[in-house]
């Protein structure tokens, strides 16, 4: 079945079903949401405050201060004395040597560096931090950011589950997926997902390819855990590389196909998702059942190897 008809067969599917689908698609921007609200309450409560009482000023400002206030008076007393000198008629006759006494004084003014003592003032603040709130809040913030990365690791496989209970006509919400996937199943679940994505990790290391490759060969997991509910962790992992060859670049292709959805979802905020999530799941859900009927002969091995037969 070519990509097109999965497509639309998925839209038939969905028809009176998004309202079941909601929740559960409504569940990343939720968790966006407290993620960014509580790194942007962590980052200003571990600011810090800037305290601006404790301005000083050097000893060398203080002394240039005092040293322009006694020049200052000086120079005014110097003026004032010289003026009253003049008034009262001692630089008036020549015998007192005027000329020569206002040229010598004149000249010696004229030939003396100019001294500029410029006041400059400086301020100096202090910002005031406290380590140990900075380091509660920085694993706070570890902690939500794991928390996080939990939710997201764990979503994919309760999208998967849903997807499964809308293509097989059951009713579903995110009440009923969540207590099958987590509180029946969560052993289950919750351990193949953090092998998955640990082992992904760990093949990214290598080279970006690797982990690619190794992320789509463990595509159908949640699916298998789905539909065997006998199948371990390992065995929904192995199953699942074993029903991938042969498909792991056209389920790239398939995957690579809704980018332009993801788009929409990203410019608006996440309203998107309430249609392109359940759109893919069940999509990719149907994608899984063609790869089943395509290699339904591996079964016969699966079942006497003590698995159940879907």
């Amino acid at each position: 079945m070519i990509r097109s008809e999965l497509k639309k067969k998925a839209q038939a599917h969905l028809h009176g079903h998004y309202g079941s689908w909601s929740l559960i698609a409504l569940i990343p921007c939720a968790a966006l949401f407290i993620y960014f609200f509580s790194i942007m309450v962590l980052f200003q409560s571990s600011a810090g405050v800037v305290d601006q009482s404790n301005d000083y000023r050097s000893w060398q400002e203080d002394y240039s201060e005092k040293s322009n206030r006694f020049n200052n008076d000086y120079e005014s007393g110097y003026d004032d004395g010289y003026s009253d000198g003049y008034d009262d008629g001692f630089y008036e006759d020549d015998s007192y040597g005027k000329d020569n006494y206002n040229e010598k004084n004149l000249d010696s003014l004229a030939n003396s560096p100019a001294v500029s003592l410029k006041n400059t003032e400086r301020t100096i603040t202090y910002t005031q931090t406290s380590t140990m709130g900075s380091g509660i809040s920085g694993f706070i913030g570890f902690l939500v950011g794991m928390i996080v990365l939990l939710v997201t690791i764990l979503y994919r496989g309760l999208v998967q589950w849903a997807a499964v209970d809308n293509v097989e006509g059951r009713a579903f919400s995110l009440k009923t997926v969540f207590v099958a996937f987590i509180r029946e199943n969560g052993k289950r679940t919750v351990i193949a997902n953090i092998l998955v994505a640990l082992y992904t990790f760990l093949w990214s290391l290598l080279l970006v390819i690797p982990g690619v490759i190794k992320q789509l060969s463990y595509g159908m997991t949640n699916y298998l855990l789905k539909k065997d509910p006998e199948l371990t962790p390992k065995e929904a992992m192995e199953l699942s590389q074993v029903l991938m060859k042969g498909y792991k670049l056209e389920y790239l292709i398939f995957s690579y196909s809704f980018i332009f959805w993801q788009f929409a979802t990203f410019f608006s905020f996440g309203l998107a998702s309430v249609y392109v999530i359940p759109y893919y799941g069940v999509s990719e859900v149907l994608f899984f059942d063609q790869i089943i009927a395509e290699k339904h002969h591996l079964f016969s091995q699966e079942k006497e190897a003590g698995f159940a037969d879907f």
